[in-house]
């Protein structure tokens, strides 16, 4: 070597060219890179240990910790970010989540996210997946209540969770974890959650705040991001083109859908709406919302306790979205409402009986209930 070259950490003169490592763009001797480095436990690259991040188990370098990890507020354990439950802006592992969060504490904060869990039936394959908001109001944000729903809901599964909302008076938003849409209509204990609400003293349809949200899986509508940004378009297309009856369906107020779930605007091509929507200010606040990562979320619908006007909402969701997938642009185009209820499928019988009650069917009435 024409120069020497010093040890970047205990300063010590390197005369050989040998005698030198590179790690994270610092030259050490042997003894510091036996001594003061180590490997990152998520990359496996080698790392100073004075820059890195550990716990008794685990250490990170900078980088894969700022990206995948956060420290429990609690215990200050590192835990991966697909393992991290939230309370408000604090992170926690599992284990002190469940002992110092949920302990006799039903209602969680607004922006609690837990790790999603994936419902179907057996042997169902390349379904769909559909997480449910229910709104709630009326009767109080009382933990007791909150247990009674969620111990109806949880009997068999852990299948719904109950959260805070701001926009609610006297309430609590009911949320589902993603299910097929038979899970919901064969095994989702609905009619007994929405009983129960009722016997509380809840109300959703009779209040001027509560929605009932529906969010659909994006991946589940395409294999690629292109046919998913497709059929969004073409599920966009569709609320568009048929908005009275959509807007008749949905039990909304021209008020509520304006502040709430605001049209995009219709065009006879579905993909300048998706672009539209995508250049929109609204916010979530749209009839679909594109906003989220993971999920398309359908905000039209006015809150129900209703058992059938409920399983009828997702039925006609399920529906539109398997319309949206089935069919090419210029099919959905020429497309009518009547074209489009002839091809619901008959086992959906609370969406059927519901459109026929609105009379959105066919010239079949039946009593229409509140």
């Amino acid at each position: 070597m024409s120069e020497l070259t010093y040890c970047s950490i205990c300063g010590c003169a390197l005369e050989d060219e040998a005698e030198c490592y590179e790690v994270e763009n610092e030259i050490l001797c042997q003894d510091c890179y036996d001594n003061e480095t180590v490997v990152c436990d998520h990359c496996g690259d080698r790392c100073i240990e004075r820059n890195t991040v550990s716990d008794e188990n685990t250490i990170l370098c900078t980088d894969c910790y700022d990206n995948h990890y956060y420290r429990c507020s609690n215990c200050e354990t590192i835990v991966h970010s697909d393992d991290t439950y939230w309370r408000g802006d604090n992170a926690y592992c599992r284990e002190c989540y469940d002992d110092c969060c949920d302990s006799g504490d039903y209602i969680n904060d607004y922006y609690y996210k837990p790790k999603p869990v994936f419902y179907k039936l057996p042997k169902e394959d390349n379904v769909r997946f559909y997480g449910v908001e229910l709104e709630i109001d009326g009767a109080g944000r009382y933990d007791d209540n909150a247990e009674k729903i969620y111990d109806t809901a949880n009997g068999q599964n852990e299948v719904l969770y109950i959260k805070s909302d701001g926009s609610l008076d006297e309430g609590m938003e009911l949320v589902s974890h993603p299910c097929s849409i038979d899970f919901h209509r064969k095994k989702f204990p609905w009619e007994d959650i929405v009983r129960k609400a009722l016997s509380l003293g809840y109300r959703s349809h009779n209040t001027s705040t509560c929605g009932l949200h529906v969010h659909i899986g994006r991946k589940q509508l395409g294999y690629s991001y292109e046919e998913q940004e497709e059929v969004i378009s073409r599920i966009m297309f569709f609320f568009e083109s048929h908005w009275n009856e959509l807007f008749k369906f949905s039990r909304r107020t021209a008020y509520s859908v304006d502040r709430w779930a605001a049209r995009h605007g219709y065009n006879d091509k579905p993909k300048e709406i998706l672009e539209k929507a995508n250049k929109s200010t609204k916010g979530r606040y749209a009839c679909v919302n594109i906003t989220n990562a993971d999920t398309v979320e359908i905000r039209l619908f006015r809150g129900t306790l209703k058992f059938n006007s409920f399983m009828a909402t997702l039925e006609l969701v399920d529906s539109i979205c398997e319309n949206a997938v089935c069919l090419n642009d210029d099919e959905m185009n020429k497309q009518s409402w009547a074209d489009f209820v002839l091809g619901i499928k008959p086992e959906y019988t609370e969406l059927i009986r519901y459109l026929k009650e609105k009379r959105l069917y066919v010239n079949e009435p039946v009593s229409e209930e509140d």
